[in-house]
């Protein structure tokens, strides 16, 4: 008895296997994409206008398309599906056959870009719905973009005012009310903000499985999760203390801007191939490029509480009249180890050394015609140690016991290589003539009365900074 049920639970059960092998079998040579392909021949026949259209219409080949991009790391099969995409006789058909909208793609052609570099999803999927990734059980991190959303992905390449002045009139509307609704008061970005929030950097990069989808309504991605937590935190994370609360246009300006704060970076030798605005040809308008959100007018000393360093006045009338272009090249090339300031030279940060040469020209543009009074280093035997005494009663109050300034301290840090590498004569009239202006006040005569010795003795105990610790 049993073992003749045993053999109709075998009999059963070879049945099912067989029926299910037949039915992956049939799936196999039968896949999604082969179906869109077909019905995408079909209209592209019907739409095609004159005899070459109509040629290229019938010698479409029905078959798995991939393309491979080696230096975006990326394998992309959407047009499988979206075969029409660079189709010119596709534009009025229904999507996924339909053309790309606008004229993208004629600076973004799919073989130098594929699709999942704007529009997230999973490029090596061949069936729409693991593709998309948006259905719970695809467990795909980067589900595709909401269209809403996707001017987000642009800034992967694209710096934000080339987005702002050429239409990406979300994004620029999201990065405005972020700055305007006091996101940073609560919520860190690149080391600026607060912190009784999560850190915001890299947040568009994040995996959706981060995010609570517990009570998202809609689908459970993060940029649902992100929409939605802005139009109702408390209901989003029960425990939330956020207190801004956005309407639903809002929500869906300040997601655009969020998506934007990714981890990962397109190549650089990729970004250079864009459609990228030229570089601004003068002085005044590389200055505003490179160095005025720093540095901003560049008149006043700055103490940025971000960066927690003492930023100096690099166009105050007495700093110009003491330093020569060459020491000033010199700081913009090599930046300043140990700040933040970077070496902007073209190997560094990419400036050629004529652009350098004009931002130079830029900040001196209104430099003293008189030169400072000479000081005459070389003229006095420096005593180090005394120079020491001098500096802890003098000098550590503004620029610290080390040298190297930092949070607390008005004054720059005097340990970095450029001011180590810089001429004593000009460090010595800096300390007897001070930084009218600037924090900086005058040592010599006509300030705390230190002799021309006795500032030799400091210049030359500053000189030895960098090698304390």
């Amino acid at each position: 008895m049993y073992r003749r049920f045993y053999l109709i639970l075998l009999l059963i059960s070879g049945v099912v296997l067989f029926a299910f092998s037949i039915l992956a079998i049939v799936k196999e040579l039968n896949p999604e994409w082969k179906g869109y392909q077909s019905e995408y021949k079909k209209i592209f026949i019907d739409n095609a206008e004159g005899p070459e259209a109509d040629v290229l219409a019938k010698q479409f080949d029905i078959g798995h398309k991939q393309i491979y991009l080696k230096r975006l790391k990326r394998v992309d099969r959407c047009m499988n599906c979206h075969a029409g995409v660079e189709n010119p006789f596709m534009s009025e058909a229904e999507v996924p056959y339909r053309r790309h909208s606008g004229d993208y793609l004629d600076k973004h052609p799919v073989a130098e870009f594929g699709c999942t570099v704007c529009h997230d999803g999973q490029g090596r999927a061949t069936n729409m719905k693991e593709a998309h990734g948006i259905e719970f059980d695809t467990h795909w991190d980067r589900p595709v973009l909401p269209f809403t959303y996707i001017e987000s992905s642009c800034a992967g390449c694209h710096d934000a005012e080339m987005l702002k002045n050429n239409g990406a009139i979300k994004f620029a509307a999201g990065e405005k009310l972020f700055r305007e609704k006091g996101c940073r008061g609560c919520h860190k970005l690149a080391g600026e903000g607060g912190v009784l929030g999560k850190n915001l950097d890299g947040i568009g990069s994040r995996p959706k499985h981060y995010f609570s989808l517990r009570y998202v309504e809609g689908d459970k991605t993060a940029y649902a999760w992100l929409r939605e937590h802005f139009v109702d935190p408390a209901k989003i994370v029960p425990d939330s203390g956020m207190k801004v609360v956005l309407n639903d246009e809002e929500a869906d300006l300040l997601t655009v801007y969020m998506l934007t704060m990714k981890s990962g970076e397109i190549p650089k030798e990729y970004r250079r191939i864009m459609n990228y605005p030229e570089r601004p040809v003068t002085g005044e308008a590389l200055y505003r490029m490179y160095c005025i959100a720093c540095h901003t007018s560049g008149e006043q000393t700055i103490y940025d509480e971000i960066f927690g360093r003492t930023i100096p006045a690099i166009m105050n009338p007495s700093f110009l009249k003491s330093i020569n272009d060459r020491l000033l090249t010199e700081m913009i090339k090599e930046g300043r180890n140990g700040t933040q300031m970077t070496a902007w030279k073209n190997d560094a940060a990419g400036l050629g050394d004529d652009e350098i040469q004009r931002i130079v020209a830029y900040i001196t543009r209104n430099r003293p015609e008189a030169g400072p009074e000479p000081f005459g280093f070389t003229k006095f035997s420096a005593d180090v140690r005394a120079g020491r005494e001098l500096y802890k009663v003098r000098c550590a109050f503004c620029h610290g016991e080390t040298g190297r300034g930092g949070k607390g301290f008005l004054g720059i840090d005097l340990a970095n290589p450029v001011i180590q590498g810089a001429d004593p004569e000009f460090l010595a009239v800096t300390v007897r003539d001070g930084r009218p202006g600037t924090t900086m006040v005058p040592f010599g005569e006509k300030g705390l009365k230190l002799e021309a010795r006795e500032i030799t003795d400091v210049v030359a105990y500053v000189r030895t900074l960098s090698m304390k610790e």
